[in-house]
């Protein structure tokens, strides 16, 4: 179905006299439509004609038309590859790729973080990258009561910890650069690095190694080890990590919470890519 065979456009001006809260309600009225048409091509599991857009949802027909033309050129609906009609388009794919990349994540993150706690006795934290910034995804507290300043949720600079690091691992020195300028901050602790040339550096080294560390730059008398979670390509997209009191970080139990990190994140890595 060619889009010259969907009618002429009707886009309704914005004008001066249009009231605001009028013209919110016209857009608020058109999401609605477009989730609606949407919606029912997941109903019926196949291509809908612009007739049984209009016929179905009682949508005006100029609307429909200019409904369906925006969601095309957006690549949220498709013509047909067989037969007349629309369906799905490929944003609407990677959309739900995007989805269910995120779930997996969630769902398989969360077994591997009780278990790498359960295993270390220390809290456990996965982490992405957000906007610029490192977000806790999930987080499964350990044994004691160690104060952590992230919650799920909580989005802070990547400079503040060694998951924050492994997450901008993968960009250029341009990259780092540019981001870390305008995203650096001193941490509550203030022993945060802040000089991005020594940044860039320990990013270039923990990726090397295979995992990051640091003490007392985010929480007080603690210390974190991360590791990076990988793709199929081999790009870091999550870091998993404990966060452990600075007396439990001497070197033969340093290097065992090491290994098991590496290890969880391998495993995540594996289940994921």
């Amino acid at each position: 179905m060619s889009m010259d065979t969907m009618g002429p456009k009707s886009r309704k001006p914005r004008t001066a006299a249009m009231p605001a809260a009028e013209e919110a309600g016209e857009g608020s009225r058109s999401v609605r439509r477009a989730i609606d048409i949407l919606g029912l091509m997941l109903d019926r599991g196949g291509p809908v004609t612009v007739a049984q857009i209009i016929a179905e949802l009682r949508i005006p027909k100029s609307t429909a038309y200019e409904l369906v033309r925006t969601l095309n050129e957006a690549d949220f609906v498709a013509p047909a590859s067989k037969g007349s009609g629309l369906f799905i388009g490929r944003k609407l794919y990677e959309l739900g790729m995007a989805y269910r990349s995120h779930v997996d994540l969630l769902r398989d993150g969360a077994l591997i973080a009780e278990e790498l706690r359960d295993e270390t006795g220390e809290t456990v934290q996965l982490s992405v990258l957000d906007n610029g910034m490192m977000m806790v995804l999930l987080k499964e507290e350990g044994r004691g009561h160690l104060r952590i300043i992230s919650n799920v949720g909580t989005r802070v600079p990547v400079n503040w910890a060694a998951a924050g690091r492994l997450l901008v691992s993968d960009y250029t020195d341009a990259e780092l650069e540019s981001l870390l300028k305008k995203t650096v901050r001193q941490s509550p602790t203030g022993n945060a690095v802040m000089d991005v040339e020594k940044l860039i550096a320990q990013i270039k080294k923990f990726r090397r190694l295979g995992y990051a560390t640091e003490l007392n730059e985010a929480n007080e008398h603690a210390g974190c080890i991360a590791a990076p979670v990988l793709d199929a390509a081999g790009r870091c997209f999550a870091a998993i990590s404990v966060v452990v009191p600075e007396q439990r970080l001497n070197k033969p139990n340093r290097e065992r919470l090491i290994a098991s990190v590496m290890g969880a994140a391998e495993k995540l890595s594996r289940r994921l890519g």
